[in-house]
């Protein structure tokens, strides 16, 4: 019989833990590690960011506001800088219509003196003190109301409405720095020269021009001055030659056709400038040139023959070349040839025109001022009583008639129907021979 194995009595399932064991490998568990190492250092990582994260916001934050804040104020220092020039603009164009108006007024002050210095001018040539000759043109002077230019660019130009932007920084070209330490060289392009000082040196040439103009009409003005001061005196020492007091003769009007209208004197104030202090001495003296003029016009000053005759009986007593006893003689007689024209010595009105005993054929003319002149002993007579004759008028022809030796000119001179002696005023006409 065989023997029955042993076996022990069965346990039940339920309720046992089973225990196994597993084998690690060392690379494995060397990639763990590391995989754990890795995981910890990204979770800091990741810690440390997010609790740096507001520090490096707000340092970011900061640094765009300091930028922002640089960008404002370079701008407000731009405003500043186009209000600034604005200002300056402004202040320039303010400057510039200041210096443009003054300018206007000094044109117009030249102006109105250069009408003084014309009418001076024409008053001395037609009296004979100044040769006739051409004014200088006057210099033409901005009007107010236009703008200043200098080569194309106005003055000054209105400011843009619209608010600046600041301009980028642009880099310098190349060589720029060593050609401002060499300075300018030849071939390189000056850089324009600013309208602000083209204008000023335009302003400052038409101020330089003006003040040439107002010099030259003084001395105008002076000299004109210093040859009325010569001419007056010597008109009046000529004058004074006839023995006839100047002062208290009156001066005929002398009226030129189509003129006329209301007197306006001229007021001057000396004390506003030598111009005007020379202008106010002159006007008295050329008044009274002129009127020294006037009468010397008036008066028998001319010769009353043309070329040299030869006195053959002077004014005064005498030898009576027929009764050869002492007489007064009332005249001069000048040596002519049958024939020869006998002129007016200065202008008036034929008073008689006939033949007059001892005068012969004889013609009186009547002057201003009570004088008057005969011519005697003519063989013919060319007025007739009541004409007019001016200096120079033929009234005859040189002859004998009368109570004469030989043809000759007796000629007298009157004053209120008394005369004189002729040669007074002949010697006085001879000096001034190259006024009147």
């Amino acid at each position: 019989m065989h023997a029955q194995p042993h076996t022990a009595p069965s346990l039940p399932v339920s309720g046992l833990v089973v225990h196994k064991t597993y084998t690690i490998r060392r690379s494995t568990m060397l990639m763990g590690l590391g995989w754990l190492a890795l995981m910890t250092a990204c979770s800091g990582t990741a810690g440390w960011y997010i609790l740096s994260k507001d520090d490096l916001a707000a340092r970011m934050i900061a640094r765009e506001t300091t930028r922002q804040y640089a960008y404002e104020d370079r701008i407000a220092a731009l405003r500043a800088d186009v209000d600034r020039y604005a200002s300056r603009a402004l202040l320039d164009q303010d400057g510039v219509e200041s210096r443009v108006d003054e300018l206007a007024t000094r044109q117009a002050e030249l102006e109105s003196r250069q009408s003084l210095v014309t009418a001076m001018t024409d008053a001395l040539q037609s009296n004979g003190v100044l040769p006739a000759n051409r004014l200088p043109l006057r210099p033409r002077v901005a009007k107010p109301e236009e703008a200043i230019r200098a080569s194309g660019v106005t003055s000054f130009a209105p400011i843009m409405p619209s608010k600046p932007t600041p301009a980028p920084e642009t880099p310098a070209l190349r060589g720029a720095e060593a050609n401002a330490q060499n300075g300018w060289q030849s071939g390189e392009v000056a850089p324009p020269e600013p309208p602000a000082k083209r204008v000023e040196a335009s302003l400052e040439k038409l101020d330089k021009a003006m003040a040439r103009t107002s010099d030259a009409q003084l001395d105008a003005l002076k000299e004109m001055d210093q040859k009325v001061a010569e001419a007056q005196k010597k008109l009046r020492s000529a004058l004074a030659e006839t023995g006839l007091d100047t002062d208290r003769m009156a001066a005929p009007a002398i009226v030129d056709g189509g003129v006329g209208g209301p007197l306006v004197p001229v007021k001057l104030d000396p004390s506003a400038g030598p111009f005007e202090a020379t202008l106010t001495t002159l006007q008295p003296r050329l008044t009274s040139l002129i009127r020294l003029r006037g009468l010397a016009e008036q008066m028998p000053l001319g010769r009353p023959m043309t070329g040299d005759h030869d006195f053959t009986s002077n004014f005064g007593y005498r030898t009576d070349p027929f009764t050869r006893g002492l007489a007064m003689h009332t005249g001069v007689d000048f040596r002519a040839a049958p024939g020869s024209p006998i002129l007016a010595t200065a202008p008036g009105k034929v008073v008689a025109a006939e033949y007059n005993g001892g005068y012969g054929n004889m013609v009186e003319v009547e002057h201003a001022n009570g004088l008057s002149t005969r011519y005697a002993h003519m063989s013919a007579i060319s007025v007739s009583v009541g004409q007019m004759v001016k200096a120079g008028t033929v009234v005859g022809k040189v002859g004998t008639t009368g109570r004469s030796t030989g043809p000759h000119l007796h000629y007298e001179t009157r004053i209120n129907e008394e005369p004189v002696d002729p040669t007074r005023f002949l010697n006085a006409g001879s000096k001034l021979a190259n006024i009147l």
